[in-house]
């Protein structure tokens, strides 16, 4: 045994070892590092709501690819937020998983309703991702496959 330990197979089976055990630790991951970005939304009253009218509108997203390749990302009827509250999107990106979670401020009911959002997302290679959009403040979520390519056009329901 002792004159295995000091023969030339026993360290060329450890190198190989060892250089397994180090090519498996430096494997990337699969998936990629995350990136995130967060941004704030254009708001508008497309529908002409006002208060304490029922919102004509139904929870949605729309997600048009404009020709220099930007995704225009709509979020249509929303309730009890006034032009002086804020919906914005924490996006995050991994790969081709895109989640976005999004945070509304109601803002000061005194103020003129709002019932859209607009965002632009300038930062998506084309590709297809799989997308999750995420409202925990209405308990609203929908997933969806993105297609980041001119003229794509897409409204997806919102559901509970």
């Amino acid at each position: 045994m002792v004159d295995f330990l000091n023969s030339t197979e026993f360290y060329v089976y450890a190198t190989v070892v060892a250089a397994a055990i180090v090519a498996l630790l430096a494997r990337p991951s699969s998936r990629g590092e995350a990136r995130q970005h967060l941004l704030a939304g254009d708001l508008s009253n497309n529908s002409n709501c006002q208060w304490g009218s029922v919102n004509i509108a139904q929870p949605s997203i729309s997600i048009q690819v404009r020709d220099d390749g930007a995704v225009v990302l709509t979020r249509h009827g929303l309730e009890g937020v006034s032009i002086s509250g804020a919906v914005s999107l924490a996006i995050t990106v991994i790969g081709f998983d895109i989640t976005i979670e999004e945070r509304i401020v109601p803002g000061n009911n005194i103020d003129d309703p709002i019932d859209t959002a607009t965002f632009v997302l300038d930062f998506l290679a084309p590709d297809r991702y799989h997308l999750k959009y995420n409202s925990s403040a209405t308990s609203r979520f929908t997933t969806t496959t993105l297609l980041v390519r001119p003229e794509f056009n897409k409204k997806i329901t919102l559901t509970n």
